[in-house]
């Protein structure tokens, strides 16, 4: 039997090529991952940016003392200034309504409830680590862990 080149059935010349399609997909794949990298490449979560810091802020809960250190330093409970173990962490609540920062010791319970201390509005969910810009003009002096430990040696000489 011998078989003639003839054109294919009328129903083919409708789908699509096999081969065609392979690369078809690789081309929507790449466009695809192109166009999300260029939309948000660079852009930072919010949920990050709010926790990042360069210090960290203490308030003295028994002399009011304002304390802060660099990013990788830490202070214990013992207040630089009074020696007491009343030394507590700050935390920041930003208010959308007036571009404010309250800046108030991290506590749980209802004296820990935020409240604007511009426009006295209820703070939720609006928690946010302060810089130390914010920190400065907050009060805050900067101290290292080890100028307080210092300090405290001092104190216990005498």
């Amino acid at each position: 039997m011998q078989i003639l080149d003839s054109e294919p059935p009328q129903f083919a010349r409708f789908l699509p090529n096999v081969a065609c399609l392979g690369g078809m997909r690789v081309l929507l794949l790449v466009l695809l991952t192109t166009i999300s990298q260029g939309l948000g490449g660079c852009s930072k979560d919010p949920a990050l940016a709010s926790i990042e810091t360069d210090s960290h802020g203490y308030l003295c809960q028994k002399c009011g003392a304002k304390v802060y250190t660099g990013q990788k330093e830490f202070l214990e409970s013992k207040c630089p200034k009074c020696q007491q173990e009343s030394l507590v962490d700050v935390i920041g609540y930003w208010c959308e309504k007036d571009r404010h920062l309250t800046l108030r010791p991290k506590l749980a319970g209802p004296e820990g409830a935020a409240v604007c201390e511009k426009c006295g509005t209820q703070l939720k969910n609006a928690m946010v680590s302060p810089r130390e810009k914010d920190l400065l003009a907050w009060g805050a002096t900067k101290t290292r862990p080890h100028q307080a430990r210092r300090q405290n040696s001092l104190s216990d000489r005498k």
